[in-house]
């Protein structure tokens, strides 16, 4: 399956819709960098690497335009791990905004439901 992402920068997004749900990872700007605060998808399209697939894309676009990432999320921060030898020079370490919630399972950042 290819998913289409796109990137909607008046909202701040990048998106994807698949089955007519719409997935997306949500980031605020900083000098110099993005801070990738919530990856979205709903359970409907969830399982098939929709997830994956906005995270990648979004930090392969902070490596094209030389942005440095905050991964607030834990979804971004667990792929980040999972793929530190692709993305770890993106990093940029510093203490998160959000709590880090126990039992979380790194599929969700957890402090958001969708709002659409």
């Amino acid at each position: 399956m290819e998913i289409k992402i796109e990137h909607i920068g008046q909202e701040n997004r990048f998106q994807t819709i698949v089955d007519g749900i719409k997935g997306y990872v949500e980031y605020e700007t900083y000098p110099g960098g993005l801070d990738l605060t919530h990856t979205i998808v709903p359970k409907q399209i969830g399982g098939r690497g929709v997830a994956a697939a906005l995270v990648k894309h979004t930090l392969e676009y902070a490596m094209q335009n030389n942005l440095k990432v905050r991964p607030t999320c834990s979804y971004v921060r667990v792929y980040m791990e999972r793929h530190k030898a692709e993305y770890g020079q993106l990093e940029d370490k510093i203490e998160t905004k959000f709590q880090v919630m126990d039992g979380m399972s790194g599929n969700a950042c957890g402090t958001k439901k969708p709002n659409d």
